[in-house]
């Protein structure tokens, strides 16, 4: 097979003008240079040949409508989507009628974050007259009918120009997919390429090419406003999300305005995803309303691990220790009482505090915080140990309850949870993708950094029997580690966290 790299344009909208492609053809080993749907193929005998090529191209970018986007627009969009109220997702009660005696107010915010996959994107396609093969680490390998493109059998077809029931799909291992490979851009690049050159063809990401051209974990700002009657219990809770929608993109025609009488992931208008793991709040408070306004920028987003519960527990989590230390009360016990009625989440609630040593004296200069929360038909329970010296926050250690009902391997269960909690202990700590003039920033791992091994916690991961049905293991343990974190954060400086990455000099 021969390889390809494809120069992509850096900003987002952006698109190819033209290009001189003598310099790259004159490095050893190139074979064709040509223009892509997604920018310029450099096609040569080995990848340091290709890339070579791809570094030596001249090209000149129109770098499209959003080339002066910033975080700072972002976000100003977002505080405008909020203000403008929504839509409403679900509501219980009367919010306008109650006048709680304590009331607090808070918004919380999450960055962009990359997947950053060990091994970054790659796929190699074999177009031929009479059908496709493609060799490919992907997650989606065909597609539901309501999703629009096909998966990977239909994005070959299309680009082929063939039948679906001519492409043959070999999945390889993945290298890490956490939703990344459930889009098949890097697909369709292989596919067109090997059309064009009429042999097989490998095409490779750079990590560069990875970082900066993912669909990201969508941004999004949470709007909580809770409040205590006079003996410190919950009685009141508006949520508002703003956030761009992951389905409306599978679905090109979605806008609210219309689509209120659709089912399934953009039930009522509103993409489900975005809300999910807020909207099902698992504490009976009387009074709530849940709502959500869609944001529409031009930056791609997709799934990343535990999808909308990602941001949703972060937001509940860290509201509800507000809500407990508002009320002066333990935040364990303030949430073993309202989860009275929900024995799966106060069973691994209770086991993880047990196990964690919750109420006695943790090592000096270490503090406690706790999260629980559902997803996926788990329920999982954290208590993080940490430490602050100076801007510096250290995890020590994480004491993790799961009930994913019945159980046929524990090591899996207890691999999935630690690599689930290190995935969102990274994202905690480190994790944001930072838009300026219209593209991404960072680039690499030297300034989009993973968790080191020095840096790993202690995991004890602790399993509830359970006879109930199996519920997901791969994804419910990274929720609740960042508002675990926060909270044991606030334990320790008496400030709470509310945007990530954490960084106790920004802390409110």
């Amino acid at each position: 097979a021969l390889v390809a790299v494809v120069a992509r344009c850096p900003t987002f909208g952006g698109k190819l003008t033209t290009f001189d492609p003598n310099e790259a053809l004159a490095v050893p080993g190139v074979k064709q240079v040509f223009p892509v749907a997604s920018g310029v193929a450099v096609v040569a005998t080995t990848f340091w040949a290709a890339q070579t090529g791809r570094n030596a191209l001249r090209i000149i970018w129109n770098e499209g409508p959003h080339a002066s986007l910033s975080d700072a627009a972002i976000s100003k969009e977002l505080d405008a989507l909020i203000a403008s109220g929504g839509r409403v997702a679900d509501a219980v009660g009367e919010v306008g009628s109650v006048a709680p005696a304590t009331l607090i107010e808070a918004v919380f915010e999450v960055p962009y974050l990359a997947h950053a996959t060990m091994e970054p994107m790659n796929c190699t396609a074999d177009v031929r007259p009479d059908g496709v093969t493609v060799w490919a680490p992907t997650q989606f390998q065909s597609a539901p009918s309501y999703m629009a493109g096909g998966g990977t059998r239909g994005v070959a077809a299309s680009v082929a120009g063939v039948s679906v029931d001519q492409v043959e799909v070999h999945t390889t291992h993945l290298g890490g997919g956490f939703g990344r490979r459930s889009e098949v851009d890097f697909v369709r690049e292989a596919v067109e390429v090997s059309k064009a050159v009429k042999a097989p063809v490998r095409l490779i990401w750079t990590r560069e090419d990875d970082i900066r051209h993912d669909y990201y974990r969508p941004i999004a700002k949470h709007a909580i406003t809770a409040g205590l009657d006079a003996n410190g219990a919950p009685v009141l809770w508006k949520h508002i999300v703003a956030s761009p929608s992951i389905f409306a993109k599978f679905m090109p025609g979605f806008v609210p305005e219309w689509a209120t009488h659709l089912a399934g992931p953009l039930k009522g208008g509103i993409d489900q995803s975005a809300i999910e793991g807020a909207v099902d709040l698992p504490y009976p408070i009387p009074h709530r309303e849940f709502r959500y306004a869609q944001a529409r920028f031009p930056i791609p987003v997709g799934y990343w691990r535990s999808v909308g519960h990602t941001h949703t527990a972060f937001a509940v989590e860290c509201m509800i220790d507000e809500l407990a230390a508002a009320a002066h009360q333990d935040p364990v016990a303030f949430r073993r009482d309202l989860l009275r009625d929900s024995p799966r989440h106060r069973a691994v609630l209770d086991l993880a505090a047990e196990q964690a040593g919750w109420g006695m004296p943790a090592p000096d200069g270490h503090f406690r915080g706790v999260a629980v929360h559902e997803s996926f038909g788990s329920w999982v329970a954290q208590v993080a140990e940490v430490s602050v010296v100076g801007s510096a926050v250290r995890v020590h250690r994480v004491v993790c309850a799961v009930d994913c009902g019945m159980v046929v391997n524990p090591d899996t269960v207890r691999a999935q949870m630690e690599g689930g909690i290190v995935y969102g202990l990274t994202a905690a700590l480190k994790g944001r993708i930072t838009i300026e003039a219209g593209r991404v920033k960072e680039s690499n791992f030297h300034d989009y950094p993973m968790l080191r091994i020095d840096e790993m916690p202690v995991i004890d991961v602790h399993i509830v029997a359970s006879r109930s049905l199996p519920g997901g293991a791969g994804e419910p343990a990274t929720p609740p580690i960042a508002p675990a974190v926060a909270n044991a954060v606030f334990a320790a400086t008496g400030r709470r966290v509310r945007s990530l990455p954490i960084r106790v000099a920004a802390l409110v």
